[in-house]
């Protein structure tokens, strides 16, 4: 399975391998925004909203990360059937 994701993402068109590398890029950045407010909130302060906070962000880079896969996958999809 994890085989044929990695040959289905080998032949993205170039166009949409682009954007989904600047997606992930984007979610990656999200995470790790994620993570210093998660360490804040276990080294420095103890505040119970720095945590959900930082919960969300991680929760959110995540499912950017997912859908752009997702949304990658099938656009390239439609755009081979359509040609």
């Amino acid at each position: 399975m994890f085989k044929s994701f990695i040959n289905h993402y080998k032949h993205l068109d170039k166009k949409i391998s682009h954007i989904l590398k600047n997606g992930l890029a984007f979610s990656f950045l999200i995470c790790i925004v994620s993570s210093i407010i998660l360490l804040t909130y276990m080294l420095f302060f103890t505040y119970p909203i720095l945590y959900y906070i930082g919960l969300i962000c991680f929760a959110l880079g995540l499912n950017v990360a997912i859908s752009f896969i997702i949304s990658a996958t099938i656009i390239n999809d439609i755009k081979k059937e359509n040609s």
